[in-house]
């Protein structure tokens, strides 16, 4: 640590940032919490913020953080009697945006990373985010309506009369046609059998 400082600042520069970190810093203070501090080298306040927000989610599920009897990982007091500290609803909704408490309660070394730089780029969003109104996002709805075509029921017939061709427009029913007499099937099968003498003729030439 000490080889890294003095490549990046002076010793009174050195000296004052790790002034402001015995001010502003919980022990253990890191080499990150110094080279923020060194003159010249400050993280813009709004970096600085994310970076806090970072710490305090990583930390927060191992205590508050548990899966409930559906597979959720919600915050709760468990078995403790105190309850979890209120995290602002900015962190709350960064979290939700970015997978949830899941995400951070299993997170791995593989997984850290991309966790991390997808938090800190949806809580430096947040503001931006909560500026826009809803309303502009809803798109107006359709007044087109559509209107069914009723449909026609079918006209009864007569058992003594063969129906007439059914109209099979859309929107109509094709009727049922009225059963073949006695005489309408003779003469069917008698023009069955001419037909297929014709063409037991014709096969035999």
């Amino acid at each position: 640590m000490a080889e890294i400082l003095t490549q990046n600042a002076t010793d009174d520069q050195i000296d004052s940032a790790l002034t402001r970190c015995a001010r502003e810093c919980r022990y253990p203070i890191r080499l990150p919490d110094i080279l923020q501090r060194i003159q010249g080298q400050e993280i813009p306040q709004l970096e600085a913020e994310g970076r806090r927000a970072w710490e305090i989610v990583t930390s927060f599920p191992e205590k508050w953080v548990q899966s409930d009897v559906n597979g959720q990982y919600v915050i709760t007091s468990g078995v403790r009697s105190s309850e979890p500290p209120k995290l602002s609803q900015r962190i709350l909704d960064t979290v939700r945006r970015t997978g949830g408490w899941r995400a951070y309660k299993c997170m791995t070394n593989e997984d850290f990373p991309f966790v991390q730089k997808r938090f800190l780029e949806e809580y430096e969003g947040w503001i931006a985010v909560e500026q826009v109104s809803p309303a502009r996002l809803l798109t107006e709805l359709s007044r087109l309506r559509l209107v069914a075509k009723p449909i026609d029921p079918p006209r009864p017939e007569t058992s003594t009369a063969r129906a007439k061709p059914a109209d099979v427009s859309p929107g109509k029913l094709k009727p049922i046609p009225a059963p073949l007499t006695e005489a309408q099937i003779r003469d069917r099968r008698e023009m069955l059998k001419q037909q297929a003498e014709l063409l037991r003729k014709r096969g035999a030439r």
